[in-house]
């Protein structure tokens, strides 16, 4: 092909691929490596389309073709995707062997960060966090790294590094486009006599597990203001009555706050100030719900010998994400008699439901009025009647543990080094039990096992 044609056709494919027409791309990528098999661009094109529409044997397929064609120097970007891509089909040891090799010759502090996510995969959290302390060594301001680092560090009950690290979540640019800033930043001084406002982040259930620290920042401060939410508000005017809380929407809405301030923190950042030990973790309290929200809601109950709320996947719909599961996968539980079992869902879970009712004859109770897209005060008086809560890791299992329901949680990694009840001690989860896949990628042994602790009940 000569050279003047072989430009436009990659610009084409180039263009094709911004454009996210990934199949036209493709086949004028074919084009050029057919007639001038040496051209280096066409591959890397090509490899990135495959990444793209997730085809991650075609993308092994293409690179192992391309690298052997550049010098070792020029081939460690592509051997670095090579072994990005062995993550991205859940190879972690063949990813571990192409990354370490990769670092040990060219020294890029990248390749830590991808090294360290698969020891991490691969349940190994003690080398994980060896890589990425390395990596923040030779990188201090990396704060992927250290936002990395800190669950790790959790798991170690090494408390105070661990909110270090997730403090310097302040520093990513997601974080900085998502947060209004009504006041100066709180960093741990005196709040004697000072008006404080604390701001959500993340999602509906991370701002669950950070009212642990709300009761003691209130305490501390002449007043405290909480943007919340709109979901949260009624439980948070019950469980904080002197603080003032505002709607999330009307604040974003009115870009303002009613009410003098002369403090704001991010409610993710008061554990950096108040956990930093294993005692800290004393200080907390359980939310709680109204007795006569409790009651009402315990009539729409029926009388069985066990209550059990279900929730088995994140976010609007079921996507199949390693933290989820279809609910059919939970059949074998759903079928052990003498338990009313409760819909926790949120968002598109109808079909699922209707599925195992028509096809299995199981039944699922839903209560609109205490539904997760709903008033979170009603919500919690569900949660709050029901012996046990099994969750996916969603919003339900956190509200859960912060009423202090006995809790079930799936997780997608497993290693024999791991065991379930590894994490049973660590505070910010107390009373949560942990189930994992196993060694197959199925849930069957997980869901087994959780059959096993329900007829012990």
């Amino acid at each position: 092909m000569k050279q003047q044609k072989l430009i436009v056709k990659l610009k084409k494919a180039s263009s094709a691929a911004q454009k996210k027409d990934y199949l036209a791309s493709i086949k004028l990528c074919k084009e050029i490596i057919k007639k001038s098999p040496d051209t280096i661009s066409a591959y890397k094109l090509l490899a990135t389309n495959f990444i793209a529409l997730k085809r991650f044997n075609e993308v092994e397929i293409t690179l192992k073709k391309v690298i052997p064609l550049l010098s070792e120097e020029e081939s460690y970007t592509l051997q670095h995707l090579l072994g990005c891509n062995y993550i991205s089909q859940k190879d972690f040891n063949g990813a571990l062997v192409i990354l370490e090799t990769l670092f040990n010759k060219s020294g890029d502090s990248k390749v830590l960060l991808d090294i360290a996510l698969a020891y991490f995969e691969l349940g190994n959290y003690e080398d994980a966090r060896d890589v990425y302390l390395k990596l923040i060594e030779l990188e201090p301001d990396n704060h992927q790294a250290k936002f990395n680092l800190y669950p790790i560090l959790l798991h170690f009950k090494d408390y105070k590094n661990a909110w270090v690290c997730f403090h310097s979540r302040l520093e990513r640019q997601e974080i900085k486009d998502q947060v209004h800033w009504f006041a100066p930043q709180w960093n741990g001084e005196s709040l004697a006599g000072k008006n404080i406002l604390i701001y959500p982040e993340q999602g509906i259930g991370d701002n669950l597990a950070y009212t642990a620290c709300f009761a003691e920042a209130i305490a501390d401060a002449k007043h405290t203001h909480i943007v919340c939410d709109n979901r949260l508000k009624s439980l948070y005017q019950h469980n904080f009555p002197t603080a003032t809380i505002h709607s999330y929407d009307d604040v974003n809405n009115a870009q303002e706050i009613n009410g003098e301030l002369d403090v704001q923190i991010l409610a993710g950042s008061l554990s950096y100030l108040y956990r930093q030990t294993e005692d800290s973790f004393s200080n907390q309290k359980a939310l709680t719900i109204a007795g006569n929200v409790l009651e009402a809601t315990n009539a729409k109950l029926s009388n069985k010998k066990l209550r059990i709320g279900v929730s088995w996947f994140h976010g609007r719909s079921n996507d199949g994400n390693a933290f989820s599961m279809a609910l059919e996968e939970l059949v074998p539980m759903l079928r052990i008699e003498g338990i009313e079992w409760v819909n926790l869902q949120f968002g598109d879970w109808e079909k699922e439901v209707k599925v195992i009712s028509e096809q299995y004859g199981i039944q699922i109770t839903h209560i609109e009025s205490c539904s997760a897209s709903g008033d979170f005060n009603q919500y919690g008086s569900l949660i709050a009647n029901l012996d046990l809560v099994i969750s996916s890791g969603n919003a339900a299992l956190m509200f859960a543990t912060r009423l202090g329901v006995k809790s079930f949680l799936f997780l997608p990694g497993f290693d024999e080094k791991i065991d379930r009840d590894s994490m049973k001690g660590l505070p910010t989860i107390n009373n949560t039990y942990n189930f994992y896949k196993g060694p197959d990628k199925n849930w069957s042994g997980a869901v087994e096992q959780i059959c096993n602790e329900i007829r012990a009940l």
